[in-house]
């Protein structure tokens, strides 16, 4: 059951491929029409297709393929749209288009044009020079001779993607010089770059503008070798045998509108100063491309000493807000602490204020009720010796009338010389007295004492 089940899965895939095989449409109906679309596989490959970040299929044969949209537009008024049908491997892509021959098929892989594959498929005009250099990880030392070649690959392990003409170039190389490596199938270049940087005792063979711009942009330190440069036709669109899509592709390279669009899109990939450089580069002429790479290096050198000039002056002006900062916050530090000083100081006056106030108020309150202890003692004792004095007074009137009466009694005796005299200074003194006594008692009845001045 379950092997009926998995053939009529591959059916079902086979039959799908073949429907959208079917409706891709020839050059010759689609001018008729007006419409149409190509079906395009394609295997992701850098810079020529791959999918962006956001997941837009983006590459150098794609936008070609756009301006070749456009072009048909404008010239023939034709709305050409495209399938794209991604595949696992190039060598998936070039099975496809070797399988089916009489099908109206592109192929996007980033190909290069050799006359193994011109027995089986078509391609577009070259777009760029098709140049492949030998790398290796840099525990792999530059060798400077075939001998050293052999003796350095000797045991190591080859990367390239399954289908390629570099794998062959790899069998040939391990073939013909007897070197045991083991081949191992990676991606494309990206890929091999990506396994490459965290691999030892590996090597491959690399795009020679991918080499360039990884160089240029300082993504990867891989040693370049100095031996087995190769140089082939050229790279472009692949199309089934039977296609007749090759002849307004034809048209297309060799309009105006290519020519002056194709440096623009290969500038967004690969720097356009590399490009230049690749389009007359010599693989006999290895000291131009040692001279290349070392003008990138050097490029390197001033770009990074830009940037750690840029990073030290940074660095200063950081140091110099740092220092401010700093500064600042010493000063607000103490400022800060003189006001919690100020603050502790005023709290402790504070303190001392109410302690005083409270004293004060406790003196205050004391004294209150001292002066009225003294006032009530006063007038207790004011109240006893007015009590005294009337008291006094009163004994005293009743045996100064006694004297009175008898001082008055005497001086009626006839009396002569001392006796006399001494009755009446009696007499005097008594009535002296009698007055002291009524002013006590008047002074007593107006709640007051005498006046001393009139005692």
């Amino acid at each position: 059951m379950r092997f009926i089940f998995l053939l009529l899965l591959i059916l079902l895939i086979d039959v799908s491929k073949a429907f959208a095989q079917e409706k891709s449409i020839q050059w010759k109906d689609i001018k008729s029409l007006g419409k149409g679309t190509v079906t395009i596989h394609w295997f992701p490959n850098s810079p020529y297709g791959y999918k962006a970040a956001n997941g837009e299929l983006r590459g150098i044969e794609v936008e070609i393929l756009e301006g070749f949209q456009k072009y048909l537009h404008d010239h023939y008024k034709i709305e050409l749209s495209f399938r794209w049908i991604e595949e696992k491997t190039f060598a998936d892509v070039l099975t496809i288009l070797k399988d089916n021959p009489e099908a109206d098929l592109l192929g996007v892989a980033g190909f290069s044009f050799t006359r193994e594959r011109r027995a089986f498929m078509k391609f577009s005009p070259s777009y760029m020079v098709d140049i492949a250099v030998l790398v290796s990880t840099p525990d792999i030392p530059i060798v400077k001779s075939i001998e050293d070649l052999k003796k350095y690959l000797q045991g190591t392990t080859a990367l390239t993607a399954k289908g390629t003409v570099l794998e062959k170039e790899l069998i040939q190389l391990r073939e013909s010089n007897k070197i045991q490596f083991t081949i191992e199938y990676t991606g494309a270049s990206k890929e091999l770059i990506d396994v490459l940087n965290i691999r030892k005792k590996s090597f491959g063979y690399l795009s020679l503008p991918v080499y360039l711009m990884n160089l240029d942009k300082g993504l990867s330190k891989l040693n370049r070798q100095n031996y087995l440069t190769k140089r082939y036709e050229g790279r472009g669109i692949g199309l089934s045998k039977a296609s007749d899509w090759d002849v307004p592709l034809m048209e297309y390279f060799e309009s105006p509108e290519f020519k002056q669009s194709i440096e623009f899109i290969i500038a967004n990939y690969v720097n356009i100063d590399l490009y230049h450089f690749i389009k007359t580069f010599n693989p006999e002429n290895e000291v131009s491309l040692l001279n290349k790479e070392k003008d990138i290096q050097q490029m390197q050198l001033t770009v990074q000493d830009m940037v750690i000039q840029d990073k030290n002056q940074k660095q200063i002006y950081l140091i110099i807000i740092i220092s401010i900062v700093m500064v600042f916050l010493f000063v607000i530090a103490v400022m800060f602490r003189r006001l919690v000083y100020n603050h502790h100081l005023l709290k402790e006056q504070k303190a001392e204020i109410e302690a005083q106030s409270d004293q004060i108020l406790l003196i205050n309150n004391t004294l209150e009720v001292t002066v009225k202890e003294r006032t009530r003692e006063l007038e207790n004792k004011n109240k006893a010796l007015e009590e005294y004095a009337f008291i006094t007074a009163h004994k005293l009137r009743a045996p100064l009338a006694s004297i009175l009466g008898l001082v008055t009694l005497i001086d009626k005796i006839k009396l002569t010389g001392d006796d006399k005299i001494v009755v009446s200074h009696l007499n005097k003194s008594a009535k002296k007295l009698d007055e002291i006594i009524h002013l006590a008692m008047d002074a007593i009845d107006n709640s007051g004492l005498p006046d001393r001045d009139k005692l």
